[in-house]
């Protein structure tokens, strides 16, 4: 299960950098895709806090970010991430994790449906970030599926 969870990350950080290059490179300034990009990599720091038990108050799910500051936040939780799952003691990812939701609900998953909610969390995001760019009438926007970053790859 390492190795598929380490492709799947690998895959999220692959499309997360490629979309981030082209909001870059394009000076994509709309506050929408902002607020979308910035909450999904807030969620994917938070869901990776909750497994460690640790405080994810620093991390509101909606705080709009600057590109330069996306930019950090994406290599640091695609690193932590892959640090975890590399480190973690069990080959399964199937033991309980309680936590408490930003709306202080407590919930209990196993590792790995919280690693499969980070995956299509993201996936979703990036989708909802393609159709504002295409509103916006960029040209090109990038392809991010799985199987395109197995061809790249």
């Amino acid at each position: 299960m390492k190795r598929y969870y380490t492709d799947l990350f690998k895959f999220n950080e692959w499309a997360n950098t490629r979309l981030l290059i082209f909001l870059e490179e394009e000076g994509i300034k709309d506050d929408r895709v902002l607020e979308i990009y910035s909450h999904l990599i807030s969620a994917q720091t938070v869901w990776l806090l909750r497994i460690k038990d640790l405080p994810t108050s620093p991390f509101p799910l909606w705080e709009k970010y600057k590109l330069s500051e996306l930019r950090t936040m994406n290599e640091e939780s695609n690193t932590n991430w892959l640090k975890f799952i590399h480190g973690h003691r069990l080959q399964t990812f199937e033991e309980m994790i309680g936590f408490y939701n930003s709306q202080g609900a407590r919930y209990e998953h196993t590792v790995a449906q919280i690693i499969n909610q980070v995956i299509t969390h993201s996936a979703y995001h990036r989708g909802q970030i393609n159709s504002r760019l295409k509103e916006l009438a960029a040209e090109e926007i990038p392809v991010l599926e799985y199987i395109e970053y197995k061809r790249k790859s």
